[in-house]
């Protein structure tokens, strides 16, 4: 399980946010899974921002959540995702405060948090990234869930469930960024030390579409990959930055792998003498 924290000033944004569409029409069935505040949409960001309000000194006091199960995860039930949220906001010391839990995807929750508790005591921010590491693996083995810790991939970014959904709906063998990882890494393996134009030569021999953005110097600063059959709902074509494809292929390292020397040989002939 990822949990990924951010903090805001209001809480109707982010409720609004939870029970809308989503950028893309992702959301399905958004829904109230636990909390402490009652009343409709409206009425919980109300409630929580007026009552945030009584500490106007805190630019920031609304703290958000988003708790994601990792791919591999069962769907969990929504009274389960009500239990972990409330295990958690309690364990991150936010169980006095007014907060609700918002549900619109099968693997993940949506926390909003007033830092402003019951009393009008701000609960303090402090290290809760580091705090969150040790509740979340004790959320992971009380459900016996996977250790997202252990799984997670920082050179490949993770594939969530909905891209592997909507990748299946397509017809692909597998999610497309999986693929573009491999069939880029193919290309720059083979260029190596080659240069730019031998790469992108490779790369749409491979199947893959690219685009570069170019930097003020005149140069460039990056590239964008897809697939020819990687279309939305609306069959616009879908983009993603090469850093998000995998981190070895962000620009800086693609790079120096271009434009690398190959390794001299160690034992280089010589002329024979006259």
């Amino acid at each position: 399980m990822i949990a990924k924290i951010t903090k805001g000033r209001r809480a109707d944004r982010a409720l609004r946010y939870d029970f809308g569409p989503g950028r893309d029409e992702e959301h399905v069935n958004p829904r109230l899974v636990t909390g402490n505040v009652p009343g409709t949409v409206e009425q919980l960001a109300h409630l929580i921002d007026a009552h945030t309000a009584r500490r106007s000194d805190i630019s920031r006091p609304i703290w958000r959540c988003a708790l994601r199960a990792a791919p591999d995860d069962p769907i969990l039930a929504d009274p389960t995702w009500a239990r972990i949220a409330e295990r958690y906001v309690t364990r991150m010391g936010y169980g006095n405060c007014p907060w609700v839990a918002v549900r619109h995807g099968d693997d993940h929750i949506h926390l909003t948090i007033s830092r402003v508790d019951w009393t009008g005591w701000l609960v303090r921010d402090a290290f809760d990234y580091h705090r969150s590491w040790p509740v979340v693996r004790d959320i992971e083995r009380v459900w016996k869930l996977v250790d997202a810790e252990e799984r997670s991939n920082r050179v490949a970014p993770q594939v969530t469930r909905p891209e592997r959904a909507a990748s299946r709906s397509r017809g692909a063998p597998r999610p497309e960024r999986e693929e573009l990882r491999v069939r880029i890494r193919a290309a720059r393996d083979t260029t190596r030390a080659r240069g730019r134009d031998a790469f992108e030569g490779a790369l749409t021999e491979a199947g893959v579409e690219w685009r570069t953005h170019p930097s003020a110097s005149g140069g460039i600063r990056g590239y964008s990959f897809s697939l020819p059959t990687w279309r939305d709902r609306d069959g616009g074509q879908i983009w993603v930055a090469a850093s998000k494809v995998a981190k070895d292929l962000c620009w800086p390292r693609l790079h120096a792998d271009l434009v690398a020397s190959p390794a001299p040989d160690p034992d280089p002939p010589t002329d024979s003498p006259a």
